[in-house]
């Protein structure tokens, strides 16, 4: 009979991939939580809030409020409904601020069926409208039993309405590379790519989270955890303890003299 795990360490971690050399061609900027990466005339700010948009989205939760404030045609949504019930961008952004603290307390000594609520939104601080995406990287541990050791859910809305692009053959989903990432420990990660369709205006903040909340499934065992160290999804470290790193990256490119995203992000990758 497999034994039930009681206790396992889930921590949040960011990677910023950076694009460095002496001839840059356009202006960009790669940025994580945790510092500021700034080519040119482009500048964005990747933040995290446990406020989804529109609420707390089934991420178990209860501490977390409800949103109060009905979406009006003075808020300037374009993805958001008129009439719905959101966070601001003022309130996501100074819960973002304590969003350590969040982290800190919540994600302490996880056990199964917990969540905490990972909701990144992108910031552009810069002069310069720009092309951006977000990048949610998670163990690849789909190949372990019972489903696998991460609860995971990616925001629909970011995709279904329209302000992301969608999946191959216009699926509600996110372009996704199963195994697409490894890391300088080895460890392998599904790559959940977000990119808005339109440009993100100097100033202004993306309208949706990509993502929802991120946890343990409720049926993971130790045998389990001890597959998904094997296969390098997770991490043992020399104390015993379990560290499973879910990664966050956004990239920015100017908008000026590119079609669409898919053009502008076509010239960031083949210089990167």
């Amino acid at each position: 009979m497999k034994k039930k795990l009681t206790v396992i360490f889930l921590c949040v971690a960011l990677a910023a991939i950076a694009i460095v050399g002496a001839s840059l061609a356009y202006f960009t900027d790669t940025k994580s939580v945790t510092n500021t990466f700034t080519v040119g005339k482009v500048k964005i700010d990747l933040i995290e809030s446990k406020f989804h948009r529109e609420g707390n989205d089934n991420s178990g939760d209860t501490s977390i409020p409800d949103p109060t404030h009905k979406v009006t045609a003075d808020d300037g949504m374009k993805y958001v409904t008129t009439g719905h019930t959101m966070f601001t961008d003022d309130e996501i952004k100074a819960d973002a601020e304590k969003y350590s603290e969040y982290i800190g307390e919540r994600g302490k000594n996880m056990v199964p069926s917990r969540n905490f609520a990972k909701c990144p939104y992108v910031v552009n601080t810069g002069a310069n409208d720009a092309y951006v995406r977000i990048r949610v990287m998670i163990p690849h541990d789909g190949d372990v039993d019972n489903g696998g050791i991460i609860n995971a859910m990616f925001c629909s809305s970011a995709t279904s309405s329209g302000e992301f692009q969608q999946g191959a053959n216009g699926e509600n989903w996110p372009v996704v590379e199963m195994n697409g990432y490894t890391d300088k420990n080895g460890l392998k990660y599904d790559v959940y790519t977000f990119t808005r369709t339109e440009p993100l205006k100097a100033g202004a903040m993306t309208e949706w989270n990509v993502w929802n909340f991120v946890g343990i499934g409720k049926n993971v065992t130790s045998d389990d955890i001890q597959k998904a160290i094997d296969k390098r999804a997770i991490l043992k470290s020399e104390d015993g303890t379990v560290t499973a790193n879910v990664l966050v990256q956004a990239d920015a490119i100017q908008a000026e003299g590119f079609a669409n995203a898919t053009a502008a992000f076509a010239a960031f990758d083949a210089q990167a």
